[in-house]
Parts: structure tokens; sequence; C-alpha cells
């Protein structure tokens, strides 16, 4: 008989089972249990099996481990150890018993802080301790702690420096203080020597010609030339060299060039800055939208023109008198002179109106197509889209309604089956998801024939039930769900199933 079943699964506890069939009873004999238990067992356990009633003390003596008793209650293991057998490299132990750390004290030491280097400052470590205990200042090895008191094989480079001496040096020095004594000759004229204690004028003597270089000057700063005085118009001078003054408007220097700048030409520069057309003074750049006090002679013009002509146009040559016209079917032509083009609209179809320079096609209100209907773009239909016939949607990828729920045997006044069906080889060879209204059950089949109105399901969708605050078992879940394989869940996670 189907009805509601419990389903026991791991993990359930066994008062779940009703014991219904009398599995275990009292006093029975020959029930194997596994798995593991809570709580006290009737009797003195004599009859279970594979327990030991007692253990024997089987622990043996470890490294350290002296001896160590139990008392057999809750006070727990006593045990004795040896600290002195434990002690290794760098430790030992104390008369107490305590373990400390073996320290050398030269260079470590074990204090109540903790281990830490003798003195912060590395004293007590000798150079000898050391993976480098120099440094090499050219080829010359200066130990830590040492002074050097020569340096051999060094060279110096950017530096600044002061006093006497010896031997040659690469390089330029900056200053003139001991320069070697400097005398008047090749050019240079003064009295005594220079020996660079003080700054000194010496007069140039021009070999040929007269020159405007006044004087070279040699002090602290080194050797440099005057050339204040021989600038002059457009000439200049910037940090001890000539320049061209330029505006840097109308004319600038570019990559060490002299050039007339880019846009730098203004009209106001210009003896003649526009043109005159008629009585209308254009000047250069601008624009002229209108020209007057112009007379054209045998002028021969194109495009297009405003405004009016004088006469009838009858000298005017170029201009079309007809007009070509085409339709799908035929074609004709009109004078422009003489005749007048009609539009005209079909009955219950199109309907033309000409007013204000304007034609316009309209569509009655109720309009019928007698023909197919191809729309090449997006279809908007404001209202109801009724189809009597067979709608066929043929989207290259999905269809995509926007409405949330989809109706099927809409309008039907009867209770019916219907579904899904998705053709396979053929229009009569389908996979179909449906109701069967005589089971009152949703299922599949295969193989379905769409234009039947009925299937009878290969299988059924099993429904799961959830019982609310309190319910936990489906005695009062409606009677339609009581089909093979619904489940019912209850509030207390019990678990049952219709068979």
């Amino acid at each position: 008989m189907a009805t509601w079943k419990k389903i026991v699964v791991s993990g359930s506890a066994i008062s779940q089972l009703e014991n219904d069939s009398n599995y275990l009873v009292s006093n029975s004999s020959g029930v194997a249990l596994s798995g593991s238990f809570s709580g006290s067992f009737q009797g003195d356990g004599s009859g279970l099996t594979g327990v030991s009633a007692a253990a024997s003390n089987a622990l043996a003596d470890g490294p350290g481990i002296v001896d160590f008793t139990y008392d057999g209650g809750t006070s727990g293991i006593t045990v004795s150890v040896d600290s002195g057998s434990l002690a290794g490299d760098g430790i030992t132990t104390t008369e107490a018993g305590k373990f400390v750390v073996q320290a050398a004290d030269t260079t470590i030491a074990v204090g109540s802080g903790g281990i830490n280097v003798v003195e912060a400052n590395f004293s007590g470590i000798p150079n000898t301790g050391l993976t480098n205990d120099g440094i090499m200042l050219g080829t010359t090895d200066i130990s830590l702690g040492a002074t050097g008191s020569s340096v051999a094989g060094l060279t110096l480079t950017g530096v600044e420096g002061s006093g006497s001496f010896s031997g040659s040096f690469q390089g330029n020095f900056v200053g003139t203080t001991n320069l070697p004594d400097l005398t008047a000759g090749n050019g240079l004229t003064s009295t005594g020597v220079y020996d660079g204690s003080e700054a000194r004028t010496f007069s140039v003597l021009a070999t040929t010609g007269s020159g405007n270089i006044k004087s070279v000057n040699i002090g602290s700063n080194g050797v440099g030339f005057d050339i204040s005085t021989i600038d002059g118009a457009g000439i200049g001078t910037s940090g001890g060299e000539l320049i061209v003054n330029v505006d840097d408007s109308s004319i600038e220097i570019n990559t060490d060039t002299l050039r007339v700048k880019e846009s730098g030409v203004t009209n106001a520069m210009l003896a003649n800055d526009g043109i005159m057309l008629g009585s209308t003074d254009i000047s250069l750049g601008a624009t002229g939208s209108s020209v007057a006090g112009l007379t054209l002679t045998g002028v021969e013009a194109s495009g297009s023109f405003s405004g009016s002509f004088e006469g009838d146009g009858s000298s005017l040559s170029g201009i079309a008198t007809t007009l070509s016209i085409q339709g799908d079917t035929g074609t004709d032509t009109v004078d422009l002179q003489t005749a007048t083009l009609d539009f005209e609209g079909t009955t219950n179809e199109i309907v033309t109106t000409v007013s204000d320079d304007k034609v316009t096609f309209a569509l009655p209100d109720d309009v019928t197509i007698g023909r197919d209907l191809t729309v090449t773009q997006d279809l908007t239909v404001s209202r109801n889209l009724v189809v009597t016939g067979t709608a066929s949607f043929q989207h290259t990828e999905d269809l995509d309604v926007a409405d949330r729920f989809i109706r099927l045997a809409s309008g039907s006044n009867s209770a019916g089956d219907g579904g899904i069906v998705i053709q396979q080889n053929s229009a009569t060879n389908g996979e179909v998801f449906g109701f069967d209204s005589g089971q009152t059950r949703f299922g599949i089949s295969s193989s379905f024939d769409a234009s039947q109105n009925t299937f009878a399901p290969d299988a059924f969708m099993a429904a799961v039930l959830e019982g609310g605050a309190g319910v936990n078992t489906p005695a009062a879940t409606p009677a339609r769900y009581d089909k093979k394989g619904n489940i019912f869940v209850g509030a207390n996670e019990t678990i049952w199933i219709y068979s």
C-alpha cells in the first residue's frame, strides 16, 4: 500500500524509527551494532565482546625519564625527570635542576635580560673574529682600528683640495692659488711676476689692427676676457657670449639660425593688407560674405544661386524644363512649364494630401493588406497582435519574452494536458515536458507528436514539500501530492517519501 514512509539516513537517532515491524525488541539476541555510542549499557557488560575489562601499563621510560607512577585515579601521572641527562652542546644545568645556556663570556653573555653580545660596541670581538677586518684604498690595505698615513694607487675625481701638492695631476684645478708664477710675455704685459696671491690684470697686445678686447683678467676664478665693450646695435652679450638681439615676435633664432618667425608678419606690417572687390574692402585673412558694387561680364558660373534673375531667364542655358518620373512599373515625363504633377492614392490603402508646398502620404484608420508583407526593420505593435494562423519565430539566437509568466492554452475553459516540446529530427518526434491532467503531475516523454493534445509521461517530476513551524509529518499535505516519489521534509528535518 502506497503511503508516506520516513527515511532514516546516516546520522539519524535510533529514536526516529517507529519500530513498526519489531526489528528491535527487548532481550533480543543476535543483534550486531556498529559505530559509536553514548550513554550507559544495562547490566555489567559481561555479554559485550571486543571490550577490555582492564588494561595493563604498557608505557616505558623514555630519555630523561627516571620513573613514573599512575595512582589509578583522577590525580593523574607522576613523572621523575633527570635534567642532567638531557644537557648537551651549549646547554647545561644548575644545582637546582634548571637548564641554562653556556656562553664564552668574551663575546656573548647570559644575564637576567637574556642572551646578549658583550658590550654594545662589539669591542669584545677582535679583528680575527671578523670575515673582513679592514679596507683597501687604492693598493693600500688599512686594518680596522689602524691609521693610514699614506695611500698609494688611488685616483681622485671631482675633488677640491687645498695646500701644496707634488707630482703630476690629471684634470683641472679650481682657483689660482700657488699656480706657477706668470711673467710678462707671449702677448701679456705687466710689471713683476704673478704668484696667485691676488687678482691681476694683464693687457693684451694686438699683433695686427686694433681690437676691442681691453684686457685679460686672471684671478681666483681663472682667466676671462672683458667683452662688455664690443656689443653694438642688434648685438648683445649673455653669460660671456655674444648674442643677436631679436624681438621673438616677428624675428626669432631657431636651431642657432636667424629667421622670420612663423605667423610673425601681421597685416599692419604690410603696405597693402587687403583687396577691393567692387566697393567692398576685404582684408587679408578675412571672409567676404557679400560683395557690393561688382559688375560681372562674360562670366560662366556653376553651382547653386539665391536671389532673382533679371528677365524671364530665356537666355539661361543648362536649365531643365522637364521632370522624369519612374514608378515600380512605367515611366513618364512632366513639362515643368505647362503640366501638373499629380500624386494619387489608392482606396483603403494610401491617401495623399498636398498643402503648403508639400505632399503627405497617410494610411486610413483601418488597413487591409491583401498580399504578403515583409518588414526588413524592427516592427513595434503598440496594441494587441492577433495571429489566426501559425506563428513561426525564426530567431537566429533565442526567443526573448519580457513577461515573467507564459500562459499556454489561453482561453481554455476545461482541464487538459499541455507543455513545451523540443522538436528532434521531425515534426512528429519531440521531447516534451508537460502537465498530465489525469495524473495532476508534471512529467516528461520522448518521441512526442506535437500535433497531439494529450501525452502519456515516461517519468514524473518529484515534488518536495516543506513542513511549516511545528509540522514534522506529512499528515496534513494536500492529497494531490500523495504521488509516488514525492518527498516531504518536516520542520525537525525528518524526511518522508511517498511510496
